[in-house]
């Protein structure tokens, strides 16, 4: 809850997208065995959260959410293609027409760089979007430095360890259930950053991910052992 709060007032607008899968997959990890009171009230807690954050001007969202579909508009009408939005709408398109060329082995980053830049030198793609080294999306950006193989490669490197640790996200014990959601939560966070950012071309990105992810197997792998040795002696 604390990083959903943090990522509203960070006015990062890629990931309040995911705040709906967050939110499930807390659900899922300690929302099931509550009474059907105790889920109508969490739901009506949550939607008038939301609404108090909205309506607040102070707060900052309203202004960026406003400020979202003012970029979409100019974009679809043709007046600005260079927002924040529209620049990110005109990087994807550039790589879908790099991925039609190159669809298995992709162009490589040094390759990707020349040839979005020549899509916007020849004024197929808006020149500032052309500028960028990624294509400010993860899935889009490996496919088109890497192709089929490489997007096959990264969704292994989110789903494999998502799935490894939802197998105890409704472990009876409550230290193995909590190492287990944040697992969870970690490439399913990281996955809906991707939208919209290509995290994993950075250094931070990438260190945060590996960092933590070793961090919470390490832990998760150490309390089922200890469980299933306790489990055994008894």
């Amino acid at each position: 809850m604390g990083g959903i709060v943090g990522s509203l007032f960070s006015g990062s607008r890629g990931g309040w997208v995911g705040f709906p899968i967050v939110l499930l997959v807390l659900y899922r990890a300690y929302g099931t065995g509550l009474s059907p009171k105790l889920k109508v009230a969490a739901v009506v807690a949550v939607l008038i959260a939301g609404v108090t954050v909205y309506a607040v001007p102070q707060l900052g969202v309203q202004s960026r959410v406003h400020q979202a579909f003012s970029d979409v508009n100019l974009y679809i009408s043709g007046e600005n293609r260079s927002t924040s939005v529209g620049s990110r709408f005109e990087m994807w398109r550039g790589a879908t027409l790099l991925i039609q060329e190159k669809p298995l082995i992709g162009w490589g980053s040094n390759g990707y760089e020349q040839a979005i830049a020549a899509l916007g030198e020849e004024g197929v793609i808006d020149q500032e979007a052309a500028s960028y080294g990624h294509a400010h999306n993860e899935f889009i950006d490996a496919f088109a430095k890497r192709g089929l193989l490489g997007l096959l490669a990264l969704l292994a490197l989110y789903l494999i360890p998502m799935r490894l640790f939802a197998r105890q996200i409704r472990a009876e014990n409550l230290a193995v259930r909590a190492i287990a959601t944040g697992g969870v939560l970690l490439p399913v966070t990281y996955i809906d950053f991707g939208l919209s950012q290509a995290f994993l071309t950075h250094n931070s990105g990438v260190m945060m991910y590996a960092f933590l992810l070793a961090s919470f197997w390490g832990i998760y792998a150490n309390l089922t052992r200890g469980a299933s040795h306790t489990k055994f002696q008894s």
